[in-house]
């Protein structure tokens, strides 16, 4: 077996991390129901694309995933119309698709997910979170945009 290159998913890792992330969730959400299934997923795809790809996350990208972890929180709490899960998976698809990846296996890894989670919202869900999961996509594109930019230098 050839070693993985950037842009290919370490499938251990992957495997390892979507495991553990089924485990740790049948303990918060029973595998019958809707949610863990919605739940587990991601963390495992989002944890292994994370230790994959940690050095080439900039104090920037990290602080926009910390950001998003707070926010996710909160809208769950208050419950607010939103999608932690969407809002993550775009960001995800972003910085794959800035750090040129975006003919890679991870991007097809990363865009199934994000159908996934949809049609789970629209067999599982209300319409009304199906709303937060297209808010949650501007929100990532807000983000996106301005991680794109550049930052400006001051004239010497």
């Amino acid at each position: 077996m050839s070693p993985p290159t950037d842009s290919t998913p370490h499938w251990r890792s992957l495997i390892a991390f979507t495991v553990l992330a089924a485990v740790l969730f049948a303990f918060a959400a029973s595998p019958r129901t809707g949610l863990y299934w919605y739940i587990f997923p991601l963390f495992g795809l989002g944890g292994a694309y994370l230790l994959q790809f940690r050095v080439q996350l900039p104090l920037r990208w990290r602080l926009t995933f910390g950001a998003s972890a707070v926010l996710s929180a909160v809208a769950l709490g208050l419950n607010w119309p939103f999608s932690g899960h969407v809002l993550w998976n775009v960001l995800f698809i972003g910085h794959a698709s800035l750090t040129g990846k975006r003919r890679s296996t991870w991007m097809l890894l990363l865009l199934a997910s994000l159908v996934y989670l949809f049609v789970l919202k629209a067999v599982s869900q209300t319409g009304r979170d199906a709303i937060g999961g297209v808010i949650s996509i501007a929100v990532a594109a807000v983000a996106l945009l301005m991680l794109r930019r550049r930052p400006i230098r001051p004239a010497t």
